[in-house]
């Protein structure tokens, strides 16, 4: 039976009514600690963006009204993470969520991340998660926002505005428009450069790595699906180890690009990981991630998610080292060379608006 909420108008809400907090008292819970440290005694920052992933969803029902309201809120996309200070395992960490902007049955929601403790907060990393509001399998309206202070009339803004950039690359995705020609002078540049021995480096080809995994029911969220926190965790883990293997040093992480969930992932499926640096500037990398959904019978395979993760790489006294070029030598991996190169530009612009400081932390 219908409640009166799923039939009656939407109730207009502001960010405050549905904000959220968590604290890790890293700092004084030992185990706490131990079950979110690396090897090299950073924090995990895959195990952390799961967290984010549920802080998101939760954030986003709040405001939705989902559970009285009958919605399946679902993640689309991890819009960016960037990543803008030290993440020291000794020091408490904060999350603090909001809506940021909401559309017809989208919104954002914004995560804050701070170190620190209760008296001293200081962001390192801010995190921005597009959810989509579903009932029977369509898309169901969400409700308004409100923004009431000045802060949050200025998140709703710069929410609207990245909203127009996702539509923009989607309308301009290198991987399915042909490039321009100031893209096809570039590429044609590059493979001369190549071919006369101007530009050594690595084969794109062999960066490529890559995993598969059987999804178990321990791996489900709250719609008997596989959950998308799980899955950005793998993304980024394997990203991170085809960093380090290609650098041969300690990776440091820079930001989530994008992270597109096309398709949901049933419990039982075979789920193939393959990842490959598709970018390099002379300080950082760019690493892609896709992951596919296997037939077992017929062996077709279907796309489910691609993700894009950025980082730079530290020698042992902190210093970021030289990377190495990587090298497109077919047309595909020279498209993918285009596509990295227009995510780490937007990249950059991204994270010198956040923070003009160098971060120099070990975290992976």
């Amino acid at each position: 039976m219908a409640t009166e909420l799923e039939n009656g108008p939407l109730e207009e809400r502001s960010p405050g009514e549905s904000c959220f907090e968590k604290i890790y008292p890293f700092g004084s819970d030992l185990e706490l600690r131990e079950e979110y440290i690396n090897f090299f005694g950073g924090l995990r920052i895959g195990k952390l963006l799961e967290d984010l992933d549920l802080v998101a969803g939760k954030v986003a029902y709040s405001h939705t009204q989902g559970w009285e309201r009958g919605l399946g809120i679902v993640t689309a996309a991890c819009d960016r993470i960037d990543l803008t200070g030290a993440l020291p395992s000794t020091s408490d960490l904060q999350l603090l969520a909001s809506v940021n902007w909401v559309g017809r049955s989208s919104l954002e929601v914004g995560i804050r991340i701070s170190s620190g403790n209760e008296n001293n907060w200081r962001r390192v990393a801010r995190a921005f998660f597009i959810m989509v509001a579903r009932r029977e399998g369509l898309a169901a309206a969400v409700n308004p926002l409100i923004p009431k202070s000045p802060e949050e009339l200025r998140r709703f803004k710069e929410g609207q505005e990245r909203q127009r950039l996702r539509r923009e690359m989607s309308r301009h995705n290198i991987m399915t428009v042909a490039p321009n020609e100031q893209e096809s002078e570039l590429l044609h540049s590059l493979f001369l450069r190549i071919r006369q021995g101007k530009l050594k480096g690595a084969s794109m080809a062999e960066t490529l790595r890559q995993s598969t995994r059987l999804m178990h029911p321990q791996f489900r969220n709250i719609h008997n699906k596989i959950f998308g926190g799980y899955l950005m965790r793998e993304t980024f883990e394997l990203a991170w180890n085809i960093t380090y293997l290609y650098c041969r040093e300690w990776p440091q992480f820079l930001c989530v690009d994008h992270m597109y969930f096309i398709e949901p992932v049933e419990i039982g499926s075979i789920l193939s990981f393959t990842g490959q640096v598709i970018y390099t500037s002379p300080k950082a990398l760019m690493v892609e991630v896709t992951i596919e959904v296997i037939d077992p019978v017929s062996g077709t395979s279907e796309v489910t998610n691609v993700s894009f993760y950025t980082f730079t790489a530290l020698d042992e006294a902190g210093e970021i080292l030289e990377i190495t070029p990587v090298l497109p030598n077919t047309y595909e991996e020279g498209l993918k060379y285009l596509d990295g190169s227009k995510r780490f530009r937007l990249g950059e612009k991204s994270r010198e608006y956040s923070s003009g400081r160098k971060n120099s932390s070990k975290s992976g």
